[in-house]
């Protein structure tokens, strides 16, 4: 089997599976909902104010807690809080150690909160807004009245809820929230099922405290260093791939290695990271950005981009053996309507993958589209213009045409505008979409040119000296053999001011305007040596009278 054709079924089945994986579970929109949401918790957790009478549970009063943990919503604020400025002795004063199992007691407290909010992070959106600001909590949930629930997490084991729970405070009588024991002793199970690799861990550790769309910075250098080791495989494939379908003497076009070496590449980089890469060291904001296929859709939509100019080319030979020139030249500007096309439908998936709405994007333009719009109405006209142009031909590439008060040989019909070279050598670039409605003369369509010389003698030659004169000219063109038998006409056409005027109508049979010239030299010195041999003059020309100046 032909090699080359097997490498385009290859390239078909990855174009048919891998679109499937351009879907994130966690998008980017909700990282940015949740990192406003995190800075508004954090200034409402700063501000130590009371609550609102009809917050107030029945039979209490308000209290004021040194770490605002009079609510579940305030407790939760206050844990998430504390554990994202990694001070983990003040997120441990939001849990409950009461009544811990052995493995739960064998972590210290500030370990136990720290290892809960690395488990939140990987496996649960915390919604602070959606828990109550009651004193008494929620009642309209699924677990007991002292209780409130936050979410609940897969395990091997099933779901593990995590709660909060009202518990007794500092002070006698007053009654706090906090993380439950319940879920507190589920915290070394939890660190089994969701701790971070061993490289995980040191990086986390040593690496500077920062974070960029909910990625921590440790996660950034790990996840590069993964991605730049699956590009290298991908590059060490992609040549050993090339070079096989050389030596098996494939046809590969420079486009189809450039295609090979490049874009491929980098898609195949891009699908073995995504497919590859360790789950152990990932969030739910790692999740959204690397399953978010920002670089996917980037790799994809260049790879197609490439495939264009790589089928373009292929059908530009095809074309060209065909002799289909006309078709040939059509093959760029529709290339690029397709490039556009695939760009336009990029940035929609893309917008799509990261949360938002498309079609909403579209439609909230609203007045700044239709400017868009009428700002686009001429290069749709322009670009309508060049498909009238390939389609009705009145003028290719490479004629030469007077297009209006312009002479010169058409280089090239884009898009935008025809670009014409004159004689003088200067560039012209017409739009189409006024370049259709011009006159337009083409030059090159004329299957001969015409012979019509202006002659017109003086008016003392004698009518015996004039009619040898007409049979002598109808004698050198009939003899002459690149002058078409009809139609060959040579007449006395009549008297004008300046003398007698000879009419002759000839076409020379050919399309060359050089060889055009060298046989109208030829008639010419031919036709001036019978003037000559019969003694007949040119008629001067007419002068120029002060009034035509």
């Amino acid at each position: 089997m032909n090699p080359w054709r097997s490498f385009k079924c290859g390239l078909l089945a990855l174009a048919l599976v891998l679109p499937y994986s351009l879907e994130a579970k966690v998008m980017v929109k909700e990282i940015l909902n949740n990192e406003q949401q995190q800075a508004k918790d954090n200034s409402e957790h700063a501000e130590q104010s009371t609550l609102p009478d009809n917050e107030v549970a029945t039979n209490e009063h308000p209290i004021i807690d040194e770490f605002n943990r009079q609510t579940p919503r305030s407790a939760m604020q206050g844990y998430l809080h504390a554990a994202h400025q990694r001070d983990f002795e003040r997120a441990a004063h939001y849990l409950d150690f009461r009544n811990l199992s052995l493995q739960a007691q064998a972590m210290n407290h500030a370990e136990l909160a720290h290892t809960l909010y690395l488990v939140l992070n990987r496996t649960l959106w915390v919604d602070t807004q959606a828990l109550s600001n009651h004193l008494a909590g929620s009642r309209n949930e699924p677990v007991p009245s002292y209780r409130d629930l936050v979410g609940e997490i897969d395990t091997s084991r099933g779901a593990v809820q995590i709660l909060l729970q009202r518990v007794p405070g500092d002070t006698p009588g007053n009654y706090i929230w906090k993380v439950s024991n319940a879920t507190v002793n589920q915290v070394p199970f939890l660190r089994q099922e969701f701790g971070y690799s061993q490289a995980g861990e040191w990086l986390y550790r040593h690496l500077p405290h920062g974070a960029f769309l909910g990625v921590e910075l440790w996660q950034w250098v790990y996840y590069s260093l993964n991605l730049l080791a699956f590009l290298l495989i991908a590059y060490l494939s992609t040549r050993i791939f090339l070079y096989l379908l050389l030596r098996a003497k494939a046809d590969v076009s420079q486009p189809a290695k450039a295609l090979v070496t490049g874009p491929l590449c980098f898609l195949l980089g891009i699908v073995l990271a995504r497919t590859f890469s360790s789950e152990a060291n990932s969030t739910l904001a790692t999740r959204a950005i690397f399953e978010g296929a920002t670089l996917l859709i980037l790799a994809w939509t260049w790879f197609l981009l490439k495939v264009v100019d790589v089928i373009r080319l292929r059908l530009t030979l095809r074309l060209q053996r065909n002799n289909n020139t006309q078709a040939e030249f059509l093959l760029r500007p529709a290339g690029n309507v397709v490039k556009i096309l695939l760009t336009l439908i990029a940035l929609l998936v893309w917008f799509e993958n990261l949360g938002f709405s498309a079609t909403t994007l579209i439609a909230g333009l609203g007045i700044g589209g239709l400017a868009l719009a009428l700002a686009a109405q001429k290069s749709v006209e322009n670009i309508i213009g060049a498909i009238t142009l390939y389609a009705s031909a009145p003028v290719k590439v490479g004629q030469v045409c007077r297009v209006g008060r312009y002479f010169g040989v058409v280089e090239e019909i884009g898009l935008r505008a025809t670009r014409m070279r004159t004689l003088e050598r200067s560039v012209i670039h017409i739009a189409n979409a006024k370049f259709v409605d011009m006159e337009i003369e083409n030059i090159s369509e004329r299957e001969r040119i015409a012979y019509r010389p202006e002659i017109v003698l003086e008016r003392s030659t004698q009518h015996q000296v004039l009619a040898q004169l007409l049979e002598q000219i109808r004698e050198i063109l009939e003899q002459h053999q690149d002058i078409a038998d009809q139609p060959c006409r040579v007449r006395l056409s009549g008297f004008v001011p300046r003398g007698i005027k000879i009419d002759v109508l000839s076409y020379a049979q050919t399309t060359d305007f050089d060889y055009y010239l060298h046989i109208v030299e030829s008639l010419n010195l031919q036709i001036i040596e019978r003037l000559n041999r019969l003694g007949i003059a040119l008629a001067a020309p007419e002068p120029l009278s002060f009034a035509k100046l």
